[in-house]
């Protein structure tokens, strides 16, 4: 017998503007970011993640450091627009209400961060191609300083997006 499938969650995504996303961290213009690590060092690498395909079931965070997304222009391509997912800070594991996600469409030629403890997936492209990404994250946030949870698991729901027009 298979699990009951999940209670879907579906939420308005809204433009990425530094005043609505401010919550959760910063669109970087094109000068600086003031990025922090309280333990450790940064690292920097391209990320190649998948498309948006299907409604989010995992969300995590990471308590060491402020995490750092650009865009990877490539020659000859156009920016790709990307579905940014998070869920405020001060949100516990244990009362994670899946109605408190947020979901912001950047135009592709936007960078921005996550603050620390801000819950959030990894950028989705709109398109339904892979994404590349320079990621700046600190070198420890992939395993002692990360909290995961399993939406489905523990509220019995998923969250999808309405995209804006």
């Amino acid at each position: 017998m298979s699990a009951p499938a999940p209670r879907l969650v579906t939420l308005k995504a809204e433009p990425l503007t530094p005043e609505a996303y401010a919550p959760f961290g910063s669109v970087v213009d094109l000068g600086r970011a003031q990025l922090h690590c309280n333990d450790g060092q940064y690292f920097v690498e391209m990320l190649t993640l998948p498309p948006r395909t299907e409604p989010v079931r995992r969300i995590n965070r990471h308590f060491d450091c402020v995490q750092l997304f650009a865009p990877h222009p490539q020659a000859g391509t156009r920016p790709k627009p990307m579905l940014i997912v998070v869920a405020p800070p001060w949100l516990s594991a244990e009362r994670f209400d899946p109605n408190q996600v947020r979901a912001f469409v950047a135009d592709g030629t936007q960078a921005f961060t996550f603050n620390i403890g801000t819950w959030h997936i990894g950028p989705r492209a709109l398109d339904g191609t892979p994404l590349t990404l320079v990621n700046v994250q600190g070198e420890r946030s992939n395993e002692e300083h990360t909290e995961e949870i399993d939406l489905v698991e523990l509220t019995g729901s998923a969250v999808e997006f309405e995209l804006p027009a």
